[in-house]
């Protein structure tokens, strides 16, 4: 598929999940699930620390790191009283929308440049240079005034502090969710039914997407289809061979649907700020281009889309449980019997 070869972005090698994001070989789910969520949070409140790393880039990974932790407590809502689940989301959604502003600026402009470099060959000598220049100067301002707000760093690590602070005393004993109303029992159901619906709910938002075309629609698709993956990283050890394709090809599903999500919110951003790219023959050659790369685009992902979701949630469920199972088979082992795990 050519389309997943010709872009910088799209191109990109896409790496197996790092050991620290996945359960532990004999890690009971609710210490796992605890450590790789505390790890995250201290990384996302150290990088705005960090002398090098830029704030944009402390802001990028922030909100990676908000979404993974966020796609961890989905996977275990049903073990989780409902009004924690509800807290717990919105604080870390409300704690992201903090620096979206600098994630979006940032985005446009690394989109712009794509397009130039994509296309550059076919284009006249200096076709989108303004454009990126100005959006490069848009993007700074934008990471100024953040950096100058001195209340919005501030509110971002201390929130991170607090979710940190709250789920290190989340009790990671088997039996503590009968006793305290709150904990993961080591067990497949406790999974399972995040799962489902992070499966199911990724599902039903590729057939609206493809039904409505709509731009938000894509987007909504593309959260869904990151929850997954950050799952899927998780509990890759259930089977690597298996779990870590399914990860890896929902990264790469992730970064098509990103580069979209990002040429749409250009063609926005453009339609209310045309000062931007001031000539309007290289406005409307942008579109003509942006569409049919977006076009392209969503074929590429409807293909990867296609595989990831090729089951119903249930039989997808159904096969987890195994996967389980036979993780916990293995585990009941003595050591130096285990020649397959």
């Amino acid at each position: 598929m050519t389309v997943l070869a010709t872009h910088p972005l799209t191109a990109q090698a896409v790496a197996s999940p790092a050991s620290d994001l996945q359960l532990g070989r004999s890690e009971p789910l609710g210490v796992g699930l605890k450590r790789v969520a505390m790890e995250q949070l201290e990384s996302a409140a150290r990088g705005f620390f960090d002398s090098d790393t830029d704030f944009g880039t402390a802001v990028h990974e922030a909100r990676k790191a908000i979404k993974r932790v966020r796609a961890l407590i989905r996977l275990i809502e049903s073990e989780l009283e409902g009004k924690v689940f509800t807290f717990e989301n919105r604080s870390l959604r409300d704690t992201a929308r903090l620096i979206s502003e600098v994630r979006s600026a940032r985005a446009v402009a690394e989109a712009a440049r794509s397009m130039r470099d994509l296309y550059g060959d076919l284009l006249a000598v200096g076709t989108f240079e303004e454009l990126v220049v100005r959006l490069d100067h848009r993007r700074g301002v934008a990471e100024l005034q953040a950096l100058e707000d001195p209340r919005l760093v501030g509110r971002v690590v201390r929130s991170l502090e607090r979710a940190y602070n709250r789920y290190s005393s989340w009790p990671t004993d088997n039996e503590a969710r009968a006793a305290y109303g709150i904990g993961v029992r080591d067990g497949f159901p406790s999974i399972g039914p995040g799962l489902a619906s992070t499966y199911g709910k990724g599902r039903r938002a590729m057939v609206q997407a493809y039904t409505s075309r709509n731009a938000s629609d894509f987007h909504e698709w593309r959260k869904r289809v990151k929850d997954f993956r950050h799952q899927m990283e998780f509990l890759a050890p259930l089977w690597p061979e298996v779990v870590v394709g399914i990860a890896m090809t929902g990264d790469r599903l992730g970064l098509v649907l990103g580069e979209d999500h990002d040429l749409a919110e250009l063609m926005g951003l453009l339609g209310s700020r045309p000062d931007l790219c001031a000539n309007p023959r290289e406005r409307s050659l942008l579109a003509a281009l942006a569409q049919q790369r977006r076009s392209e685009l969503q074929l590429a992902a409807e293909i990867l889309g296609r595989r990831i979701y090729a089951e119903k949630p249930g039989a997808m469920t159904r096969r987890f449980s195994e996967y389980w199972e036979s993780r916990q088979l293995a585990l009941s082992r003595e050591p130096d019997t285990l020649v397959i795990y």
